[in-house]
């Protein structure tokens, strides 16, 4: 069953890139016209297209997505992504269970083939687990070609399964939130929901604790999708602090299979392994 629908999928991924190739001819019919301005709009119009899809985070142009929870509720959800981590992971779910909040960690899979104790214990406290990939290609996810994507995927989706497999991921997180032409695509595939995020502090790249916090807090509000990172130099410092944050908020941070989505669609069940 698998085989068929990865087979299927891969089929579709392949198609779309084909359309994406649809213009070129044209461009090469304009150019030998004698009509190279008209032929390097074109180009330049589909090039740029094909850019800001991938590249821009929270662009839904390649696909639907999860980019906040609807602000009536009153509620934001906190994520931390390249989990698993041996310091990291028992500190933060220290800080969340001190602040009474509830998490989703999007996991790296060959992070929890490492640590498969810190998977089941986040879990066990009452977090959710999420897909981060397999081996985490952050520099380079976007240009892959769609059985490489299904593979990081699947693969990721498979370790996290087999360990928890009463409550396997159901949302998908790209790395760096790059995503193609084929990730959305591929995700759903799988049984997965894509979810980006609304607030973030770049503490993948910044290590300034206050700084950090203080660009999550101008995006916090009602409805925000918190990101911050494991496997940082401030990482648990970051989750102190941003935990902090959400505590004096008076937002509510409850487990993701409670919240309903910016799209409407209620998520309450939990997903068989594919």
């Amino acid at each position: 069953m698998k085989a068929d629908i990865r087979a299927s999928c891969l089929r579709r991924a392949y198609f779309r890139f084909a359309l994406t190739l649809a213009p070129l001819p044209v461009v090469i019919w304009l150019a030998a016209r004698g009509q190279p301005l008209a032929a390097a709009l074109l180009f330049c119009t589909v090039l740029t297209t094909m850019v800001i899809g991938t590249l821009v985070p929270r662009c839904p142009l390649f696909g639907r997505m999860i980019k906040q929870l609807p602000q009536a509720e009153n509620q934001a959800l906190l994520t931390i992504d390249d989990g698993p981590h041996p310091e990291h992971t028992p500190a933060i779910l220290d800080i969340l269970d001190r602040h009474r909040i509830k998490a989703l960690f999007f996991l790296v899979g060959k992070n929890a083939a490492q640590h498969p104790q810190l998977v089941r214990e986040i879990v066990a406290r009452g977090h959710e687990i999420g897909n981060h990939t397999q081996t985490h290609p952050a520099g380079t996810f976007w240009i892959l070609h769609p059985a490489r994507l299904w593979r990081e995927i699947a693969d990721c989706q498979e370790t996290l399964a087999s360990l928890c497999p009463d409550q396997p991921p159901r949302f998908f997180r790209p790395p760096a939130g790059h995503h193609n032409l084929f990730t959305a695509l591929i995700a759903h595939a799988l049984g997965l929901r894509m979810m980006l995020w609304s607030a973030r502090g770049f503490d993948g790249v910044l290590t300034d604790v206050p700084t950090i916090t203080q660009r999550i807090a101008r995006r916090l509000k009602a409805g925000a999708i918190v990101l911050i990172h494991e496997g940082t130099p401030v990482a648990v410092e970051v989750a102190l602090a941003v935990a902090s944050l959400l505590a004096a908020s008076g937002l509510k941070c409850v487990p993701p299979d409670s919240l309903a989505f910016s799209d409407d669609e209620v998520v309450v069940e939990r997903r068989a392994a594919p």
